[in-house]
């Protein structure tokens, strides 16, 4: 008989390990290098732009400083032109002062820096111009911020104005309520967390471009955002499109205005506060109208939302006995003060630095 030679046969793998194996392993290396390339960006990026290295403390908030941007107004408002916007050494807004010589700060949002209006028709330049004519001169530092609410307020009371050299105001004027209306309660427990959060989100660039980042978004949802609007062609309504139960309380902005007051006092002055109109809001007839929307909150609902944070602000101030303007109650409506839903002409500023000079003119720490 003839012999059969036998073998014996190695087991196979399972179907499709060997054909995957070398795939994932190289799909990993490559995952690897990409994630430590990233991290060597961020870490760059973190030397180059963050704060880690500068003994300024200004330097770890976003904060402009010694900066000149052109900026066009043209096809804003009336005669908008091009000029130039400048941040001083210290941040404010406008030409190099004395800090020691600051009588009142202004702080606030967009409506306070007022990016498109040329310094010399911001309502801070009319407010300066009041008191002038008044036979008492006044320097003002505008410290407005784009996108700031309280809790930005709270930042740069903490983190940049107590840190300006020889800055003692008189008074520190807020206006707010613009941007709270949108900003949830989460924020006001960041204020609290430990000494090493804030020492990382202060010296970190990633983390203030996320946080610019968040406020651009927050800002296009709330179209608050700088662009020309078309009043002669709105439709106006007095129904909302949204019911009250989907405003957020302003419970937790008054926690933050407090804290405003109290950090304000701490740096020896006065705090004002200064409640905000909206354009897409006007009393027509004996009655309240806002502008429609094609979609979301239209100005009856954005109205009723700034009107609850404005009567909490007004409520904080009698609770701390403070001198405060409700300019959102008493503003009156008309053609030509805004070119969008929440930034003014070079009139509506003018009307506001009219009406912040009658609420001030006799106020006691700027003499007579």
């Amino acid at each position: 008989m003839s012999s059969v030679r036998s073998r014996s046969l190695a087991p196979s793998p399972p179907f499709g390990r060997a054909m995957t194996s070398l795939p994932i392993r190289r799909w990993a290396k490559i995952a690897a290098f990409n994630l430590g390339l990233l991290l060597a960006v961020a870490v760059a990026a973190e030397l180059v732009f963050g704060a880690w290295l500068s003994s300024d403390p200004l330097d770890r908030i976003a904060l402009p400083r010694d900066t000149r941007l052109t900026v066009s107004a043209k096809g804003l408002y009336p005669h908008g032109d091009t000029f130039t916007y400048r941040r001083n050494h210290w941040g404010f807004r406008g030409a190099e002062l004395d800090p020691a010589k600051v009588d009142l700060v202004t702080l606030g949002g967009s409506t306070t820096n007022q990016m498109y209006l040329p310094e010399d028709q911001t309502w801070q330049a009319v407010l300066t111009d009041a008191f002038r004519q008044a036979g008492r001169p006044m320097v003002i530092a505008n410290a407005g911020i784009d996108g700031q609410s309280s809790v930005g307020h709270l930042v740069a009371l903490e983190s940049w104005l107590a840190h300006v050299p020889g800055l003692k105001p008189k008074l520190v004027l807020a206006y707010v309520g613009l941007n709270d209306v949108h900003v949830g309660g989460n924020v006001v427990d960041q204020l609290k967390h430990s000494s090493r959060y804030k020492w990382f989100t202060q010296n970190s660039a990633l983390f203030r471009l996320w946080q610019s980042a968040l406020g651009a978004l927050n800002a296009r949802k709330a179209r608050l955002n700088h662009e020309s609007f078309d009043f002669a062609s709105a439709v106006w309504t007095t129904q909302a499109a949204e019911p009250p139960e989907s405003d957020l309380a302003p419970t937790d902005y008054a926690r933050r205005l407090r804290l405003m007051a109290e950090k304000i006092r701490a740096l020896g002055a006065e705090p004002i506060f200064v409640t905000q109109p909206r354009g897409d809001w006007r009393f027509r007839d004996g009655r309240g109208e806002g502008i429609v929307t094609p979609a979301g909150p239209n100005g009856v609902d954005q109205h009723r939302r700034l009107a609850a944070h404005n009567a909490a602000a007004m409520a904080v101030c009698g609770e701390l006995r403070m001198t405060c303007l409700d300019m959102g109650s008493q503003w009156i409506f008309a053609e030509g003060d805004f070119y969008d839903v929440a930034h003014n002409t070079p009139q509506g500023a003018a009307k506001i630095g009219s009406m912040i000079f009658e609420g001030l003119k006799d106020h006691p720490l700027l003499g007579r």
